[in-house]
């Protein structure tokens, strides 16, 4: 007879022998009892904690010869077919392999035919969230109203992908993980049953490996009963999963706990030698320090599902670090089994990591990174503090006594414009000129505030604001440095930061582009925010245009020679003209003069325009007109 695996062989065959679901074989158990029997079940839950046994169980408690009972013989007919998988009223279904729509129409076809042996026909329909959508539709009307001697088992691994559709039409139960403590004692039945000799040290690596599966633990005691010669031991079980051990672990964090850089490569060079993953190296370590934070936390190892390990390496070892490093140090871990997933050089990932964690740097960025320079520039600031109050309070008193002189020194004319206030760091003292007499008075504008001598700069904040730049410089923020060089420090308050640029240009750059930047070194280097003040340095005012020139207006032409007034008898002219004469005296005056006298005409100047027919050699008429001619009577 051919072999069968631990798994196949120890399947449970009653709802008794289910290991760490209680909940689901009573539930069971009082329906089938009741008669309370579901037309539709939902199995939920992990890899190998017995979602597949249960829903044979059930099928067998349904179709049992004795039955429905939840005690299924086992022997009869019946039983004996569904658990060899010959049963023509049971059917297992792959979902992964019959996902289409074909097949569900397939079991559509099916459902309706009586069962051939048993009460029941019994869907076990396995990874259910692997059939499509088109899948899933067409199975919705007979999951609801499916006949009466037919019962479908869902099984699924990720119930969060069955719609939602289908989950309301089944009854839900959820299979939990199986503890450390009940996948070891059914190793321990299943040995004793074998006559097999195995280590409770063992047993435990065993069932701490399986990760909460029954079958991935009777998997591993299968392959270590296969390996061993004599009894199954916990250094059988290490060199079969290809575990680190403890002891390489222990040594490791001790070298960590010393900051031992040197000890902490070498263990790394041994692990490879001796073919050991890094991964599980890591795995292993994060484990560990699992334990201890736990063990700091709650004082005790029992029911804890720990790494499997003596309490007093636990206690010797937990007092080695504070809860918080401990808790760094595996977030630390976690980004190194992360980033070692896709390093090309895996050994250098873990070798960062590992130096990381013995030096201390248990952040991620740059910013964590250079927390003890920041702590230690903090420190050093808050010795100052008492100078930097003094200091600032001598500034207010002389800003303060200069503000009380302005009035005094100047008083502002009423009708005069406010000169535009200067920036507090950069208006120089306006000197005084002597006006000349008889000059008219300017109105003079009160002096600012800013007129009064500032302090410049003291030791300490070039020193502190030396520290910015150099932290923009190693972090090789070229762009930023190449900004705010250009400025100068003018002090430092207790939340402000004053900077000066030479053109307002400059100073609007900085404010709108690189603050953010500029603020979060500022609070790394005083250990407080920080507010960036940015102004420009006032350029000095310009010269007063030139007046303008005088242009000179040409000269005007010469008044004509006025002529003398012809005194004109308007009655001794004939009557058509005194009427056309009078209209042009009412209209532009009776100053009469003498017309200018005309130079003397050529023949073609005077020849008048007359039709093409008229001889050329015809005389042309005066222009002026004649008084008529009396004809003669000679």
């Amino acid at each position: 007879m051919a072999y069968i695996a631990l798994y196949r062989k120890w399947r449970p065959k009653t709802f008794a022998d289910l290991v760490g679901q209680e909940h689901v074989s009573k539930t069971l158990s009082q329906a089938i009892v009741s008669g309370r029997i579901g037309h539709a079940y939902l199995f939920a839950g992990p890899r190998g904690t017995g979602k597949t046994s249960t829903a044979k169980i059930l099928a067998m408690a349904l179709n049992c010869a004795h039955g429905p009972t939840p005690e299924p013989c086992g022997t009869c007919d019946n039983c004996r077919k569904i658990t060899d998988g010959s049963s023509m009223d049971v059917f297992e279904i792959d979902a992964a392999s019959n996902r289409g729509i074909d097949e569900i129409r397939g079991l559509r076809e099916t459902v309706k035919f009586a069962p051939a042996e048993g009460r029941y026909k019994v869907y076990i329909i396995d990874e259910v969230h692997m059939l499509t959508a088109e899948a899933f539709n067409a199975l919705l009307k007979t999951l609801e109203e499916p006949p009466a001697h037919v019962v479908f088992i869902l099984a699924t691994t990720e119930a969060h992908k069955v719609p939602a559709t289908i989950q309301s039409r089944c009854q839900r139960y959820d299979f939990r993980r199986i503890t450390v403590s009940e996948i070891k004692g059914r190793l321990r039945t299943i040995c004793d049953a074998m006559q097999t000799e195995a280590a409770d040290d063992a047993l435990e690596l065993i069932a701490l490996q399986a990760d909460g599966g029954l079958r991935d633990a009777l998997s591993i005691l299968d392959q270590c009963i296969s390996l061993a010669d004599g009894p199954v031991t916990a250094a059988l079980v290490q060199e079969m999963l290809g575990l680190v051990g403890h002891s390489w672990i222990y040594r490791m964090t001790d070298a960590i706990a010393a900051h031992d850089a040197q000890s902490v490569l070498s263990i790394v060079a041994e692990l490879l030698a001796g073919g050991k993953d890094l991964k599980q190296m890591m795995a292993e370590l994060a484990l560990h320090l699992r334990s201890l934070m736990i063990y700091q936390a709650a004082g005790t190892v029992e029911g804890l599902d720990l790494y499997a390990e003596p309490e007093d390496v636990l206690k010797k070892q937990a007092a080695l670090f504070p809860g918080e490093t401990i808790m760094a140090m595996l977030a630390r871990l976690h980004e190194g089994v992360s980033t070692l997933r896709w390093s090309p050089q895996p050994r250098i990932t873990v070798e960062v990591t590992l130096l990381a964690l013995c030096r201390g740097r248990l952040g991620g960025s740059s910013a964590a990174a250079d927390a003890s320079p920041a702590a230690a520039a903090s420190a050093a600031e808050s010795t100052g503090d008492a100078q930097r109050i003094a200091r600032l309070e001598a500034q207010i008193a002389r800003l303060s006594a200069a503000l009380a002189a302005v009035p005094q020194a100047t008083a502002p004319q009423p009708t005069a414009a406010p000169a535009p206030q200067r920036s507090a760091a950069s208006a120089p003292a306006a000197p005084a000129t002597a006006r000349p007499a008889g000059t008219p008075a300017r109105a003079v504008a009160p002096a600012p505030l800013s007129a009064a001598p500032q302090p410049q700069a003291s030791a300490e904040d070039a020193a502190a604001w030396q520290k910015v730049i150099d932290t923009f410089r190693s972090q090789h923020k070229q762009s930023t440095l190449a900004c705010i060089t250009q400025g100068r420090i003018r002090g430092f308050t207790g939340g402000q930061c004053f900077l000066e640029f030479p053109t307002e240009t400059l100073a609007q750059l900085t404010l709108r582009i690189y603050k953010k930047q500029v603020e979060e070194v500022l609070a790394s280097v005083f250990g407080h925010p920080m507010q960036l003040v940015c102004s420009a340095a006032e350029a000095a005012a310009p010269a007063p245009p030139p007046p303008p020139k005088k242009r000179e207006r040409p000269a005007l032409p010469p008044l004509p020679h006025e002529e003398k007034p012809v005194e004109v008898d308007i009655s001794t002219l004939p009557e058509d003209e005194q009427k056309s004469l009078q209209n042009a005296v009412s209209i532009l005056g009776d100053n009469f003069i003498e017309p200018p006298e005309m130079p003397p005409q050529t023949a073609t100047q005077a020849a008048p325009q007359e039709p093409s027919s008229a001889p050329p050699e015809q005389e042309p008429q005066q222009p002026q007109k004649q008084p008529p001619q009396e004809p003669s009577h000679d």
